[in-house]
């Protein structure tokens, strides 16, 4: 590219075209810079984490709630739902006994198990959904430069992704003692329509193949009454599992959003720089060269003599330049023209 070539605008990435300061230098711009991209990076992580902070701060106290009111919920409802078991278990034997057609049961059972996949499908395994999450949040910045920068942009939009996630499933998980209420009070509701249904009206007008069918969807919802957890304490393990997700997951996004700031900054603060100097190199030229020549030291540092002003190169072009006879004396010929 020749001096007249225009230049390219590749505004995404930084090029480090500031040359950097000798050593015993004075160059405020540099340092004035970094200090304005450090805050800027700071001012990002600052603002990031007062916007997650009020929510962690709410999750602890739901946290605190939840756990207290899963364990007395699941001791009520633990003989509730015992005597739901003894219950179906009853209607099942008497709605066979009542179809009294041995194929029709077994058809019905088929049915149910072929239904039952699908729900399976439909609904989940339930348990822990922090199961769902497959890493872990790294805090490593990439390497700098246009490649690195953008992994590390791509880092933060999948870590908030899966924050979202987390933060997702602690609100499901919060709401499980509310909702195991709601489950164990409808089903009790669902048992004893079938239980009235069985001695209500004239018996020969009942649909029993409909009864037994409610009768195994009852039975299956008993089987996942606790939705998956086993005990009260898995049920405390996972909630503080995504807790714990979730609040790391910010503190690690923190991290990455102030260098992402201060990278930005750093591209920025370049870009300023090359188009003042590319608007006016002239005073450019002239400060690097009051650092390099201003002084009487000679230029590049050297610790060769101090040549003087009358003294000349000898291809200065003037005819006063003097050769150096290494201590004769110099020719008559010279000193006469001298």
């Amino acid at each position: 590219m020749n001096e007249d070539s225009p230049a390219t605008t590749d505004t995404d990435k930084r090029r480090n075209c500031r040359p950097k300061s000798p050593p015993g230098a004075c160059n405020p711009s540099s340092a004035i810079d970094d200090r304005r991209c450090r805050d800027k990076g700071i001012a990002a992580q600052l603002a990031y984490t007062q916007e997650q902070g009020p929510k962690l701060d709410d999750a602890q106290k739901r946290y605190d709630q939840a756990r207290k009111d899963y364990r007395v919920k699941r001791h009520d409802a633990a003989l509730q739902v015992q005597d739901m078991k003894h219950d179906v278990k009853y209607l099942i034997e008497q709605i066979k006994c009542r179809i009294e057609q041995e194929r029709v049961v077994r058809c019905l059972d088929d049915a149910f198990a072929e239904v039952c996949q699908q729900l399976d499908c439909c609904e989940g395994s339930g348990g822990c959904c922090t199961s769902e999450f497959e890493f872990e949040f790294d805090a490593e910045l990439p390497n700098e430069g246009e490649k690195g920068d953008r992994k590390l942009a791509h880092r933060i939009e999948r870590y908030k992704a899966e924050i979202a996630k987390a933060s997702a499933c602690f609100d499901l998980l919060a709401t499980e003692p509310a909702e195991l209420d709601k489950r164990v009070a409808a089903l009790k509701s669902d048992i004893a329509a079938i239980k009235d249904a069985q001695h209500a009206g004239d018996a020969s007008t009942l649909d029993l193949k409909t009864e037994y069918a409610k009768t195994l969807v009852a039975k299956r919802k008993l089987a996942r009454i606790w939705s998956g957890f086993t005990d009260t304490n898995a049920y405390v393990d996972c909630l503080c599992q995504t807790l714990g997700r979730w609040s790391k997951g910010v503190d690690v996004v923190a991290v990455l959003v102030c260098a992402q700031a201060v990278r930005v900054c750093q591209i920025e603060s370049d870009q300023t720089w090359c188009a003042t100097l590319v608007g006016g190199p002239v005073a450019e030229i002239l400060a690097v060269y009051d650092r390099l020549c201003g002084s009487d030291k000679p230029w590049g540092g050297t610790d060769q003599p101090e040549q003087h002003d009358d003294d000349h190169s000898e291809d200065c072009g003037c005819g006063n330049h003097k050769r150096d006879y290494h201590g004769e004396e110099p020719p008559a010929e010279q000193v006469l023209s001298a």
